[in-house]
């Protein structure tokens, strides 16, 4: 089998750990997927022995880890959800659509959605090795650089299942629009009122996950989240924007909205809203022969279930 020749389906679970039946038209349109078939946590029975040697590893908690890009994007249409809606609401997001507007993804901290993943790898008869992973739940981030494709980067633990084999499907991605690349023309970043001059900007959904397993009970856990981002940007005078009262925490701190626009086009606008970020790190670094400050920021709750929103219009 090759390496290269592999792809992922997804599907919202009505039921948690109940298989949603991916088909051909649920394909992530994905960059560098890979998979942890079989993982988990194993113990020894360190039974005593008349003789030296190792003892059988059992595994206590079998799992799966998937992960894998995403180019962020959205449907092509205004107040249609994108794609990989299913994908941010198994990543802890509540999904609120305003018809012909827009689509908002806001934490949540309860009620957790998951989706069934089935990965696919070509097998030599001409078909698909399938696994069949339930229960995912997982975290997200994005990176949005300077004259790239921004994107998406996603992490999902799910349930253990054996791979089987299955007859071939042509996988249908053509819900998944073209992004447009990060610059001048179609991104801007802004701190309160002040438009910077970004070269990179990324955001850490961070969500704390892990495989829940107890008598009665197991499932994919979000235990906490603690979102966070990294920013490079030109250093302006600081009668422009002075962003050393913004880090500054010795004697209070404060915090600033921070807000990326990305896309120009109705259905391809994508909005990145931190409505209460406090600026935690200040160092300096050459961007291209000018100052530029890499700024590390914690994104906080405003009111709660709040600290990122995700806007598609």
């Amino acid at each position: 089998m090759k390496f290269k020749a592999k792809t992922v389906l997804a599907k919202l679970e009505t039921e948690y750990g109940v298989d949603a039946g991916p088909i051909n038209t649920d394909g992530v349109q994905t960059k560098n997927l890979q998979i942890n078939p079989y993982t988990g946590n194993t113990i020894s029975r360190d039974l005593d022995r008349e003789t030296l040697g190792a003892q059988e590893q059992i595994n206590v908690n079998p799992h799966v880890e998937v992960s894998f890009d995403v180019e962020l994007a959205g449907s092509g249409t205004a107040g249609t959800a994108p794609a990989f809606g299913s994908l941010l609401r198994a990543c802890g997001f509540s999904e609120t659509i305003n018809d012909l507007t827009d689509v908002t993804y806001t934490p949540k901290s309860d009620g957790f959605e998951s989706v069934t993943l089935y990965y696919l790898q070509r097998n030599d008869a001409g078909g698909f090795q399938q696994q069949a992973v339930t229960g995912c739940r997982g975290s997200v981030s994005f990176n949005v650089d300077r004259s790239g494709m921004p994107v998406m980067s996603f992490t999902f633990l799910g349930f253990y299942e054996k791979p089987t084999d299955v007859a071939a499907i042509t996988v249908d991605r053509s819900a998944f629009i073209d992004p447009v690349y990060v610059s001048k023309d179609n991104t801007t970043l802004t701190f309160g009122a002040y438009a910077a001059k970004a070269s990179a900007f990324s955001v850490d959904i961070s969500n704390e996950t892990s495989m829940r397993s107890v008598t009665g009970a197991r499932y994919v856990n979000i235990a906490d989240r603690a979102p966070s981002g990294q920013t490079t940007i030109d250093a302006p005078a600081l009668a422009t924007k002075d962003f050393y009262a913004l880090v500054e925490s010795h004697d209070g701190t404060t915090t600033e909205a921070v807000t990326l626009t990305h896309g120009t086009l109705a259905g391809n606008i994508v909005e990145i809203k931190a409505p209460s970020a406090q600026f935690t790190t200040l160092s300096h670094t050459d961007s291209d022969g000018e100052l530029a400050y890499q700024l590390g920021m914690s994104f906080l709750p405003l009111n709660g279930n709040d600290e990122i929103v995700l806007t598609f219009k």
